[in-house]
């Protein structure tokens, strides 16, 4: 599996991105953005949470206007109610902020307890907590 990578819960309407690679380039963005907005279940997913972890972005100011627009082209239907990054660094929260505000609805924050309360979704704090620590340790 690929250190960047998504997983979709259709079922509870939720989907992760997960982001951990050393250096986050624009081209494996665009690989997961692509990805995640052609899987069969993306219409289904109302809450999104985008996770930076121990990953420096190598974007150019340029790029994040390219990626916003990438980013808010629609392959399929979009029902996202909540997108919410969550950010542990710097240089993602400058990126996370600059990206935010070229999107719709897009929020940032630093805790995982900020982004289950952000993303408002109906799922209980302790089995947000179990979901993704079945994947990767919070």
């Amino acid at each position: 599996m690929n250190k960047n990578y998504y997983k979709m819960f259709p079922d509870k309407h939720f989907a992760f991105v997960l982001f951990q690679s050393e250096t986050l380039t624009i081209s494996d963005a665009q690989r997961i953005n692509f990805e995640y907005k052609s899987d069969s279940n993306y219409s289904n997913i109302e809450y999104l949470l985008l996770i930076t972890r121990n990953c420096i972005p190598d974007f150019k100011p340029n790029d994040l206007s390219f990626l916003s627009d990438f980013y808010n082209e629609a392959l399929q239907t979009d029902n996202h109610k909540k997108v919410v990054w969550l950010v542990d660094s710097p240089k993602a929260t400058a990126l996370a902020h600059l990206f935010v505000s070229l999107t719709d609805g897009n929020v940032y924050c630093s805790t995982i307890e900020q982004a289950y309360t952000l993303l408002d979704m109906p799922m209980d704090y302790s089995s947000f907590l179990a979901l993704l620590n079945t994947y990767f340790k919070i």
